[in-house]
């Protein structure tokens, strides 16, 4: 029987300050900038049956540090899904330049949840291992509408990826990684 003890305890080393590196990257242009990405889910990408993420309050994205945690405690909150079994959780803002970060292989096949919310409502696209790997649509609520459900991105980490994170207009998220079950 093959353990991946070695695999997760490495990844909290390799894979957090990655994390943490996408979530400080941040967008200085404001405006829309129409997106030239086109992207397609995979058999390996799904969007949970969860009850959608409640709505930032008023019609504006979260501007600080404090109501940026408030909303994503709303948007992925502790108790839902995945609950204790994260091993990395975010937060982030991201523009029309987007943001990407190198990863590290770890091995094993986990699970990262993303949340958004967009200023027009716009998915988010998230791409894990360039144009070889997973490029999936994340569907965004936006302030002070009905907020989208969370999206499961499935991701084998058996080889250094990119991970990367575009919208084309302004947009904050929420993200957890977790091991996949039976893994």
């Amino acid at each position: 029987m093959r353990s991946t003890r070695p695999a997760l305890a490495a990844l909290p080393v390799l894979l957090v300050p990655a994390l943490l590196a996408l979530a400080g990257c941040t967008s200085g242009a404001p405006e829309p900038v129409a997106s030239g990405t086109s992207s397609s889910p995979t058999p390996s990408s799904s969007t949970p049956s969860l009850s959608p993420s409640a709505p930032t309050p008023g019609g504006s994205l979260p501007d600080d540090a404090s109501s940026l945690e408030q909303w994503a405690a709303r948007a992925l909150p502790e108790n839902g899904l995945g609950g204790s079994t994260a091993v990395a959780r975010g937060t982030g803002g991201v523009g029309p330049t987007g943001a990407s970060v190198d990863l590290d292989p770890v091995g094993g096949s986990w699970d990262v949840v993303v949340a958004c919310e967009s200023a027009t409502g716009a998915p988010l696209v998230v791409e894990i291992g360039g144009a070889a790997g997973l490029t999936t649509d994340v569907p965004c609520g936006a302030p002070g509408q009905a907020g989208a459900a969370p999206t499961t991105i499935r991701w084998d980490a058996a080889e250094a990826a990119t991970l990367r994170v575009d919208s084309p207009v302004e947009a904050v998220f929420a993200y957890e990684v977790h091991p996949r079950a039976g893994t």
